[in-house]
């Protein structure tokens, strides 16, 4: 009867040690996932124009399940020509994020 009880106890730990690793698996996909999203659409904006001022937010996807999420913000600077450009991904309702910020001159 002790011996069934302790293993019980044993079984509970490890079954809540497992869970607990599947819920840090999970969230580490996801951080890994929001900022390759965030690298990529950082280096579609250096590549294009000199960014206007703006404030822009909407899903990454519409047709992706995910459901991540985009802010961006490009912002003056004090430093003539040179833009500050910030970008959120937000995922799990808009609870967990990751930021990428980043400063761009104009090109002449």
């Amino acid at each position: 009867m002790v011996a069934v009880a302790i293993a019980s106890i044993a079984l509970v730990s490890f079954i809540s040690l497992v869970l607990s690793s599947i819920a840090m698996e999970d969230h580490s996909r996801k951080v890994t996932e929001a900022i390759l999203i965030a690298d990529q659409r950082m280096k579609e904006i250096e590549q294009g124009p000199f960014p206007e001022v703006s404030t822009k937010e909407g899903l990454i996807d519409e047709k992706d399940p995910s459901g991540f999420y985009y802010r961006l913000q490009v912002q003056e600077t004090p430093i003539e020509n040179v833009r500050q450009v910030a970008i959120e991904i937000l995922w799990d309702n808009k609870r967990r994020s990751v930021d990428l910020t980043t400063y761009m001159a104009k090109k002449d």
